[in-house]
């Protein structure tokens, strides 16, 4: 009888689970229950006893990962809420476009902005921001969701600060500024693809604000004098639009947000090192709320207990939730290790870098997630094999792949916070994504190729 490789039986275990996940999604069923039932699949095809999941599923709501993301989540919706119940976001959003003419650059600047903030479900914060800029621009609600999302996910295959970035210049022993080198064209890469598949097909979209587009076809008259009254419009609009100093005071909670959050994590560096980075992003969320609150003080539509407590927050911290439980059943599975023994010919190695970082990064949704969970196997192959030619390029070919499978993560809170937020399936925005995520993986292969035809050496 022939033996399955236990890297074969990996394989089969987790399709069987993505396979129940994707078949719970079909039918409408809660995303938070789909991935806690992937979560029992993984845990019956591995032979994790009930006793020990429901352990698993205890020790999460005391994980410290968990209760920091949860309380980031619940700050960053609470800030989000705020400022559009106060009009702040749409006031910001009608300002900015004042000064930026450039329709579809307005749609992406917020979600990239936002991107340079290593914050997880950070793609939660421009939402709101992107939808004000989409208001006068026909698209559906999936084609924000998928800008927002894309956007927002530039920079991290070449961003320093990101904490799966740091962990693998830990794991190589090497300065972030040696590995940047070759990574930041992988920015560029992002943005093009991103353009060119959700940006360009607006192409020049008609801005329902111009009166002069209303008019009747071939009704010159009613045209000519639609379009003075527009001029018109736009002059008297002109004449009270507020100043980019005002402008910018209403950017003040986020640019709190995205600056404080580093000066909050140089204090504690020094004050505190033993805390967790995390608290320098909520210490920063939590002062952005208190100006939002102090600037808007008298317009706030809906009472605060009312929006921290509403059912989207609940529903927001249950999925994130679910999402640590399937991480931390998959962690205790050991389907990463037997996954990993199939890296034992050159060729295997070669498919290895590629379908073990895709995989874990489906598993974990996370940069620091599949990092954390292939990185140190596919090291320990390389120092095992003495590819020290290869070592470099097949770390950055690991870093795209990574990148590729989060983006198409269920798992990825930030694809969660943004189906929500916009009232979108998953499924439905998922074959959207394939496109431009295959893209990315192929160009992460060229450039794995090229620097090693260029000889580059970690």
């Amino acid at each position: 009888m022939m033996e399955i490789s236990p890297a074969l039986l990996g394989f089969g275990k987790l399709a069987l689970a993505f396979s129940v996940m994707m078949a719970l999604l079909r039918f409408r069923v809660g995303l938070w229950v789909a991935i806690l039932a992937g979560s029992l699949a993984i845990a019956f095809t591995c032979g994790l006893s009930p006793l020990l999941w429901f352990k698993t599923a205890a020790e999460v709501l005391v994980h410290k990962e968990f209760v920091l993301l949860a309380v980031m989540l619940f700050f960053i919706m609470l800030l989000s809420s705020v400022q559009e119940s106060t009009g702040q976001s749409k006031r910001l959003v009608e300002g900015i476009e004042r000064y930026l003419r450039w329709p579809r650059i307005r749609l992406v600047i917020f979600p990239a902005l936002v991107g340079l903030l290593p914050m997880p479900g950070g793609a939660l914060f421009s939402c709101p921001m992107l939808k004000a800029a989409a208001k006068d621009i026909s698209m559906t609600e999936e084609h924000k969701a998928l800008i927002n999302y894309w956007f927002r996910h530039i920079w991290e295959a070449a961003w320093p600060l990101y904490p799966g970035y740091i962990l693998i210049c830990s794991l190589l022993g090497i300065p972030l500024s040696r590995l940047w080198i070759y990574t930041f064209p992988l920015v560029f890469f992002s943005f093009v693809t991103g353009w060119f598949f959700y940006m360009r097909p607006l192409g020049r979209s008609r801005l329902l604000r111009n009166a002069a587009d209303c008019a009747l076809p071939g009704d010159a008259a009613q045209a000519e004098h639609a379009g003075k009254e527009a001029q018109a419009a736009r002059c008297e609009e002109a004449r009270n639009a507020p100043s980019l100093g005002a402008v910018l005071m209403e950017a003040l909670p986020i640019a709190v947000t995205l600056l404080g959050a580093g000066v909050f994590a140089l204090i504690i560096d020094v004050a505190a090192p033993a805390l967790p980075s995390q608290f320098a992003f909520i210490c920063s969320l939590f002062l952005a709320i208190g100006l939002a609150l102090y600037q808007n003080r008298g317009r706030l539509s809906v009472p605060l207990p009312r929006l921290a407590f509403s059912r989207g927050m609940c529903r927001m911290v249950l999925l994130v939730y679910t999402i640590f439980i399937f991480k931390d059943v998959v962690g205790a599975s050991g389907l990463v290790a037997d996954i990993g023994a199939m890296g034992d010919s050159r060729t295997g190695i070669y498919l290895l870098f590629i379908i073990l970082p895709l995989l874990c990064g489906i598993l974990t949704g996370i940069m620091v997630g599949f990092v954390g969970a292939c990185f140190p196997i596919l090291i320990g192959v390389l120092e095992h094999m003495d590819m020290r030619e290869e070592f470099l390029p097949l770390i950055v070919l690991a870093m795209v792949t990574g990148n590729c499978g989060q983006m198409l993560s269920p798992l990825h809170v930030c694809l969660v916070v943004s189906c929500e937020y916009f009232k979108v399936t998953f499924s439905g925005l998922l074959r959207y994504l394939i496109g431009p995520v295959t893209v990315q993986l192929f160009y992460g292969i060229a450039m794995a190729w090229a620097l090693y035809m260029l000889g580059a050496r970690v």
